[in-house]
C-alpha cells in the first residue's frame, strides 16, 4: 500500500505510546502525538521526529486532527474515541478515515470511512505489519464482496446520484440480489458479488445494471455497434428511463490544449464540446486538461479547468521539446512559444504516452486528447 497521505497517531498510555512508536516506524510515517496527563507524565524524546507533546484534552485535539489529516490512528478504548469524534462527524465522503487500536497492539478496528476514506484498507495494512487481528464490519467486506463505492474510488469515477445509488447496489450485492455489471475497457477492478455481463441478452430479470464506460451516450453506441435484437433494445431502452442503468464514468481522459492569447472562454469550451460529442466522450472522464507554462494565466483555460472541476497543468518549453518532435510541426508556434505544438505533446505527457485522439485545430485553439491507464 502506498502512503502518500498525513497519518496522525493519538495515545494517553505508556504502552500506547510504544505502540504508536512501532505503527510511526514501521510505516515510515505519521505524526505521533502523546496526551499528557497526570498519570501518564509524557516527555517529548529530542530523537524522534514528528512526535507532538500535548498538553491539553483529546476532546480540544479533535477538531484540529480532522481538518489536517485523512487517516487518524487512535490507540485507546473505542468508547473514548466514540464520544470524542462524535461532534465532528459529518459523512463518509468528507470524514477522515479512523482507527482504533488497544494499546498491546492485539486488535485495530476500522471504526470511520472503511470505504471511502480508506480505513478498512488502512487497518488491514497496518495489522500486517504490527501482527495485529483487523477488525472490519461494513457488510460487503464481511460478505467477501465488492461494492460500487469502492469501484468508484479506484477508477476516481463520477457517478450520477453517488450516494442513492451507491446504497442501493451494495444492499443489493449483501443481500443476495443480481446486479449487472459491464465494463467497457480494461479496468483492473474487485468485480466480487457482481454478475458480469459480456453483453445485454436475457437481461430482464435484473433489476440494476452497472456499466462502467467513458462514452457519452453508451447505450446507443452499444446498440449501433453490437446489432442488438429489438427487444434487447427495447429492455435496456427501458432499464434507461426507470433509472436502473448506474453509470461509472472513470476520470481518465486527459485534454491538451494550445490557443492563441486572449481567446474567449466561451469558444474554447464550445470547441471541446464539439470534440467531445464527435468522438461520444463524456465530459465527466475528464481528470486534468493542460498547456505551456505561457499559458499559466490564460484565462479561457482557466475557465474551463474551473468549470470542469479539474487540475489545469502546465509544461516548461524544456519539457515539451523533448517530445514534440514526434508531432506535426509550426514554425509559427515555435516563434511565439518555443516549441513546435503544443496541444499534442501535451496531451501526450499527461497521458504518459497514450495519445488516443491527435490535434483538431478549431478558430485558434488546437486540443488533443489522451488517455491515462487505470
Amino acid at each position: 500500500m502506498s502512503i502518500d497521505n498525513k497519518i496522525a497517531i493519538v495515545c494517553i498510555t505508556e504502552n500506547g505510546k510504544n505502540l504508536a512508536f512501532e505503527i510511526q516506524s514501521k510505516l515510515n510515517n505519521g505524526d505521533v502525538y502523546l496526551i499528557r496527563n497526570k498519570k501518564n507524565n509524557f516527555k517529548i524524546d529530542e530523537e524522534k521526529n514528528n512526535v507532538f507533546l500535548v498538553e491539553d484534552k483529546l476532546s480540544n485535539l479533535v477538531p484540529s486532527l480532522f481538518e489536517e489529516y485523512q487517516y487518524i490512528v487512535f490507540i485507546m478504548a473505542t468508547g473514548i474515541v466514540v464520544r470524542v469524534i462524535a461532534p465532528y462527524i459529518n459523512n463518509k465522503f468528507s470524514d477522515p478515515a479512523i482507527l482504533v487500536g488497544d494499546e498491546k497492539g492485539q486488535n485495530l478496528i476500522s471504526l470511520l470511512s472503511g470505504h471511502m476514506g480508506g480505513a478498512n484498507e488502512m487497518t488491514t495494512y497496518i495489522s500486517e505489519l504490527i501482527g495485529a487481528n483487523p477488525v472490519i464490519t461494513t457488510a460487503t467486506d464481511v460478505n467477501k464482496k465488492s461494492s460500487l463505492d469502492m469501484i468508484a474510488k479506484k477508477l476516481d469515477a463520477h457517478i450520477v446520484n453517488f450516494r442513492e445509488n451507491v446504497k442501493d447496489v451494495n444492499a443489493m450485492l449483501v443481500n443476495n440480489q443480481e446486479v449487472g455489471l459491464y465494463i467497457d475497457g480494461n479496468y483492473e477492478i474487485d468485480t466480487r458479488g457482481f454478475k458480469i455481463l459480456t453483453n445485454f441478452e436475457d437481461v430482464d430479470s435484473t433489476e440494476k445494471i452497472v456499466i462502467i464506460s467513458s462514452k457519452n451516450n453508451f447505450i446507443d453506441y452499444y446498440i449501433e455497434n453490437k446489432k442488438e435484437n429489438e427487444l434487447d433494445e427495447q429492455m435496456l431502452r427501458k432499464k434507461c428511463s426507470e433509472g436502473n442503468i448506474i453509470k461509472v464514468v472513470p476520470k481518465e481522459i486527459v485534454i491538451g490544449i494550445g490557443c492563441r492569447r486572449n481567446t474567449e472562454s466561451s469558444l474554447l469550451q464550445e470547441s471541446l464540446n464539439n470534440l467531445l460529442h464527435q468522438y461520444n466522450i463524456d465530459i465527466n472522464s475528464i481528470k486534468e486538461i493542460g498547456s505551456i507554462d505561457v499559458k499559466s494565466d490564460e484565462k479561457a483555460i482557466i475557465d474551463l479547468a474551473s468549470s470542469l472541476s479539474v487540475p489545469f497543468k502546465t509544461f516548461s518549453v524544456d519539457e515539451i521539446s523533448k517530445v514534440d518532435h514526434l508531432f506535426e510541426k509550426s514554425d509559427f508556434v515555435k516563434k511565439n512559444v518555443g516549441v513546435y505544438c503544443v496541444s499534442e505533446p501535451v496531451a501526450y505527457l499527461l497521458s504518459e504516452g497514450n495519445l488516443i485522439i491527435e490535434k483538431h485545430k478549431y478558430k485558434g485553439i488546437t486540443i488533443s486528447v489522451g488517455r491515462v491507464s487505470k
